[in-house]
């Protein structure tokens, strides 16, 4: 019987975390880069619905909430992808 192997999980790149953060920041897309789904569905959640809600004050506080939030990911992105980094095996 052959025995079916996954392939090994890949170190993340800081860099590659920047670009997603700068394109894509109000989304979480870092945020699913770096192995935090939830709070990067959160993210995304808030964005989304704050769409269509511009016209009332509920949208711009999503839009700023989800700013800040990104604002702030820009200095915790390092240290997030370390902590990921550090949890994978050695080769």
């Amino acid at each position: 019987m052959l025995a079916m192997t996954l392939p090994a999980p890949r170190r993340k790149s800081v860099g590659l975390a920047y670009v997603l953060w700068a394109l894509f920041g109000l989304f979480g897309l870092h945020r699913f880069y770096l192995g935090r789904n939830l709070s990067a569905a959160g993210m995304a959640a808030i964005t989304v619905l704050s769409v269509p809600m511009i016209w009332s004050g509920l949208g711009l506080l999503g839009f700023v909430t989800t700013g800040t939030w990104a604002l702030a990911d820009a200095l915790l992105i390092p240290g997030m992808a370390k902590e990921l980094n550090e949890q994978l095996p050695v080769t």
